[in-house]
């Protein structure tokens, strides 16, 4: 809906009784809708929109009351998300609640929102991961307890801004896995997100954990062990940046008893070790502390090897292996397992990771090397700490969008990244470059992708003007996505100019969305929410997925 000159149209707002008009004449609003267009008439009055009702934008909160967060300049400049973390695990499932202060670079002439604050506002009790046998979990259960959480937050799906339902180690092998994920994010909240994945998992657990902090702070290269019930994940960071995840096959509840002592869970991996041990054990067995020993041990071994930098054959890697630099000055330890590093007295759960814990920290103490042990103060919550704080980004109010009500939200759509060194950009270079990636990256299951770019070296009018030839280029060559919207996503502050050469130089037709300020890598995933005001910038989530329906398996 956009205003028109005639007297008699209304401009309407959720939530509102009364609404000057630009010809200062008022008009009765009564939860009626209304549309980003109506905003640029400088219509800032407080309201809100109703759920289950048509809208194309959302609104900033404020963080406090105060002179300064009522200014709408400021609004512009700083912005915040309340964002969850749904974290399903071979053992145990979380749920964390968290509000996200971002702030605009100005000073660094740049458009780019960086994370400033970050304010737990929930966590919930660690629920152990219900199962109905070994290859379902109990969908019903799990939907329970997370119901539980947000009851306990006082939160409502409709409050939560973005976040992510992330599926990690064990549990990504049960049967109903991918449906439970999509199932919760779709009840959690609009723009909650499945996802799943080692490198993923890896990658919060090490923001969860405080250790891309620590290296940032120090300067240094730090190394994250997220131990969790299947999986061990590792994450290699320097300087602040993350180099390199990894995942193998060693975790605290692989072998389960129950409270009599009789075995009710071995998980294959365990079972293959347990034989190479000359251990013979089954089901219903009783447990004895001889197989628990010789277990924890082999499997605190293992990681211990791999984390002082030595080759173990029996590791069983998840994802290529991650060989330990030199550098490496601290190591932290996360995941449930974690808490024994912590605490050698911590109470156990029925399961190996007690003995896996106490073992590996006997080694740790025992090493001779100057490297320093650290365990996470989040713990067993590193990952779904990390899940809902991190993979935030902002779009600055420098974007382009013919359509926001046609191009926004967007959910789980393929980011296809290129890099562009201005020095070396031709028109029909990039053309097939284009051409050659969106062929390479399986489309099968989407109507929709981005593609990103990563611009090297300085750009002015006959650079970018390049770079839209190829880009009409590539759109008249594409017949099979002839109707579908154009995603375009820059690292640069270039989405006004690029979005505007488009449409008044070459009036392509496909609805075009422009974006900058943002950072991809390989094989991510993004979703897009609704323009934001007063700041008119737009919350991204990148993510990587591994279902097999997301064609990342």
């Amino acid at each position: 809906m956009r205003p028109k000159d005639d007297e008699n149209e209304t401009f309407l707002l959720w939530g509102r009784t009364s609404l000057a008009k630009p010809n200062n004449k008022s008009v009765d609003v009564d939860n009626a809708g209304h549309a980003l267009s109506d905003h640029d008439y400088g219509i800032f009055d407080e309201h809100t929109h109703a759920p289950g009702h048509h809208y194309d934008h959302d609104h900033d909160d404020d963080f406090d009351d105060g002179p300064l967060e009522d200014n709408p300049l400021w609004q512009q400049d700083n912005i915040f998300l309340s964002t969850v973390g749904i974290d399903i695990g071979s053992s145990s499932t979380q749920v964390v609640f968290s509000q996200v202060h971002l702030e605009r670079q100005g000073e660094a002439l740049s458009s780019r929102y960086v994370v400033v604050d970050r304010r737990l506002l929930y966590q919930s009790p660690i629920f152990f991961t219900p199962y109905v046998d070994a290859t379902d979990i109990d969908a019903r259960a799990l939907g329970s307890l997370i119901d539980q959480a947000y009851r306990e937050a006082d939160v409502t799906p409709h409050d939560v801004d973005i976040g992510v339902v992330l599926l990690t180690g064990e549990a990504l092998r049960r049967q109903n896995a991918e449906g439970i994920a999509h199932v919760i994010a779709h009840k959690g909240g609009e723009f909650l997100s499945a996802s799943a994945g080692h490198h993923m998992e890896s990658n919060l657990a090490a923001h969860g954990s405080g250790a891309v902090e620590l290296s940032g702070r120090e300067s240094s290269c730090v190394l994250n062990v997220d131990i969790g019930g299947g999986t061990t994940k590792l994450a290699l960071i320097r300087d602040g940046i993350l180099i390199q995840t990894a995942a193998f096959h060693v975790g605290g509840r692989l072998f389960v008893w129950d409270a009599w002592g009789q075995i009710i869970r071995i998980e294959p991996r365990a079972a293959e070790i347990l034989a190479e041990l000359d251990h013979e054990v089954q089901l219903g067995d009783m447990v004895s502390d001889t197989t628990i020993a010789a277990l924890g041990e082999q499997l605190a071994g293992i990681i211990f090897d791999i984390v002082t930098g030595k080759q173990r054959s029996d590791a069983r890697w998840l994802t290529d292996p991650l060989e330990i630099p030199s550098d490496v000055g601290t190591i932290i330890f996360s995941g449930g397992v974690s808490e024994y590093v912590a605490d050698a007295d911590a109470v156990g759960h029925n399961d190996i990771g007690q003995s896996l814990g106490n073992k590996l920290l006997k080694g740790l103490n025992d090493h001779k090397k100057n490297i320093r042990f650290e365990a996470a103060p989040g713990g067993i919550r590193a990952t779904a700490l990390g899940a809902s704080e991190f993979n935030i980004q902002v779009s600055g109010n420098t974007g382009h969008l013919s359509d926001p009500g046609l191009l926004l939200p967007r959910k789980n759509m393929p980011v296809i990244r290129l890099t562009i060194d201005s020095a070396d950009l031709t028109v029909d270079g990039l053309e097939r470059r284009l051409i050659q990636s969106i062929t390479e990256f399986d489309l099968t299951d989407y109507d929709e992708f981005a593609l990103a770019f990563e611009w090297l070296g300085e750009f002015d009018y006959e650079l970018l003007k390049r770079f839209c030839d190829s880009i009409v280029s590539y759109i008249e060559s594409d017949t099979e996505h002839r109707d579908s919207s154009l995603y375009l996503l820059f690292d640069r502050d270039l989405a006004q100019s690029v979005g505007r050469i488009l449409t008044t130089e070459y009036e392509i037709e496909r609805p075009l969305l422009v974006l900058d300020g943002l950072r991809f890598k390989e094989f991510e995933f993004v979703d897009l929410g609704r323009i934001r005001l007063p700041s008119r910038t737009v919350p991204v989530t990148v993510k990587s997925l591994i279902f097999q329906s997301h064609g990342m398996c």
